[in-house]
């Protein structure tokens, strides 16, 4: 067969059921030949959309996705969002092609530097009787890493013969890494002498399914629970649950967070966000558990480093513990459990709406009480997400995304695009900016032509909000960051979707309402005021 016959049907033996791209001559053969054998090619309108959506796919599903561009500009189109995948971990494969061997081709680009540049990895095809080995190994690696892949099988080789052998990457589940037995010894010592310790519960942690033990182990120390942005409802159920641990938390959180004399940490970076540049760990002993060694200590310093499965290295914890005689914890108490019962939106902002705007968190608030509890939400980049980040709630933990890993707006639409591709059983709530609603908007048409449970919310201010306040701030006329833009309800009919205007509460209830009876994709423009400062995050 044919190297692009090889490719399509190498693809499908690895259980590659979709592919996200944008056709062009380096992929247009191969990818005719994978629907033929039974797959599905989302055709987006953008390279960048394209990637977005393979970047939202992997979040949401948890695993390999596959997008498919064209060499050249194809390629260079694809940077920004590629890079967000990179720094967001996803594992995808980007399929593109080196430019035909002719002197000055006018769409020819560096695509091993162009890689490098995102932080992705780079890998040629060499051979015809490469291409089936090494679309298998790049899935299994980015399956495996979490480093996003760009596969160059170069225009010259499409055409060539080839004796197909078929290759296959393994999907045997990862062991359970055990941590470090002396390791474990000077934690459990560190834990078993703290009287306030507090435990957290990151990305990594959801991954590992380590909601039971990690309740289990706070319960043995009695200790309160906290998470990470991106394990976001993680512990929601529980009595003690601080919500956030980081620039986000609400006062009695940020009251304990700090009163606390030690943080056991699982499967969470400890980023800057997350401890506020440190200061929420001052003072405290801190204990780092993480699957990855390289992740332990990066950012804040820590004084026992765990290398292990989150669920694993909790229960050995608790086991060992439960034979010590540990002297009784006052911590969690009826006094914290009031002051957390007690905390609710109402106590953080006075709401500013207006007879033809609506507050943005007030929105959020409303939203999060009117729409399905089982949903996806993903975020866009801007003022605006203090809202949804803090107000806008997921009934499965690890179902919360947010596309700020490289601080570029206009991402957001197309990963929730992807998503919603993941998760047609259950709306997929993308919430954005009108700038970034306005960047994505073309590939609101991918999901009407995929017909995917797809809700936009735009909190729209007319203008870039951030530029807005900080224009303010430095003393210019903020008017400059204004910016008319069309009606964005009337946009999404005439893309073949359902749009409605929100200004009030019922207004918000009628579009609630179309989600109720599945008016998908929908995409809800909620006016707001762009004098009313919600408060920049970082």
């Amino acid at each position: 067969m044919r190297v692009h016959q090889a490719v399509a049907r190498s693809l499908r033996e690895n259980e590659v059921s979709r592919v996200f791209g944008v056709l062009g001559d380096a992929n247009m053969q191969y990818i005719a030949h994978f629907i033929e054998h039974g797959g599905e090619f989302v055709n987006a309108v953008h390279e960048g959309g394209a990637v977005s959506m393979a970047d939202g796919f992997a979040r949401a599903s948890g695993a390999a996705s596959v997008a498919s561009v064209t060499h050249g500009p194809g390629m260079t189109n694809a940077l920004t969002a590629l890079t967000e995948a990179v720094r967001a971990r996803s594992p995808v494969l980007l399929l593109t092609a080196d430019t035909p061997l002719r002197r000055d081709f006018v769409q020819q680009v560096d695509l091993r530097a162009a890689a490098l540049v995102c932080g992705a990895e780079y890998r040629a095809v060499l051979t015809p009787d490469h291409v089936a080995d090494d679309i298998a190994k790049a899935l299994q690696r980015v399956a495996v890493t979490g480093v996003p892949i760009v596969l160059d099988i170069a225009h010259q080789l499409l055409n060539r013969e080839v004796d197909y052998v078929p290759s296959r990457f393994g999907r045997r589940p990862a062991d359970r890494v055990v941590p470090n037995e002396e390791a474990l010894d000077e934690a459990l010592g560190v834990l078993a002498s703290a009287s306030r310790p507090l435990i957290l519960g990151g990305v990594g942690a959801v991954a590992a399914g380590a909601h039971e033990e990690l309740v289990a182990l706070a319960r043995q120390v009695g200790a309160p629970l906290a998470t990470t942005l991106l394990a976001k409802d993680f512990f929601r159920e529980d009595p003690f649950d601080l919500g956030f641990f980081g620039t986000l938390s609400h006062p009695p959180a940020l009251d304990t967070i700090q009163a606390a004399d030690c943080v056991v940490a699982f499967g969470a970076s400890l980023n800057h966000y997350t401890t506020a540049e440190g200061s929420l760990l001052a003072g405290a002993a801190v204990i780092h558990c993480d699957i990855r060694p390289g992740a332990i200590g990066r950012y804040s310093a820590v004084d026992v480093g765990l290398v292990g499965d989150a669920a694993l290295t909790a229960r050995l914890m608790r086991e060992q513990l439960e034979s010590a005689d540990l002297p009784p914890r006052t911590w969690c108490d009826s006094a914290l459990r009031t002051r957390l019962d007690a905390q609710a939106p109402a106590h953080d902002y006075v709401d500013a709406g207006t007879e033809t705007t609506m507050d943005p968190r007030t929105a959020v608030v409303e939203l999060d009480r009117l729409l399905p509890a089982s949903r996806t939400v993903v975020t866009d980049v801007g003022r605006f997400m203090r809202g949804p980040w803090l107000y806008l709630h997921v009934a499965e933990p690890g179902s919360f995304h947010h596309t700020v890993n490289f601080g570029s707006i206009g991402l957001g639409l197309a990963t929730a695009v992807g998503a919603a591709f993941a998760h047609g059983d259950r709306p997929t709530i993308a919430v954005v900016g009108d700038g970034g609603a306005m960047m994505g908007l073309m590939e609101f048409t991918t999901a009407v032509r995929g017909a995917v449970p797809l809700v936009v919310v735009i909190l729209n201010d007319d203008c870039y909000g951030a530029e807005y306040t900080k224009l303010k701030d430095a003393g210019l006329d903020p008017k400059y960051s204004l910016i008319a833009w069309p009606e964005f309800a009337d946009l999404a009919q005439s893309m073949g979707g359902h749009g409605v205007t929100v200004r009030n509460q019922q207004d918000l209830v009628r579009a609630a309402d179309m989600v109720t009876r599945g008016l998908f994709p929908l995409l809800i423009d909620v006016k707001t005021d762009p004098t009313v400062d919600i408060g920049i995050l970082g």
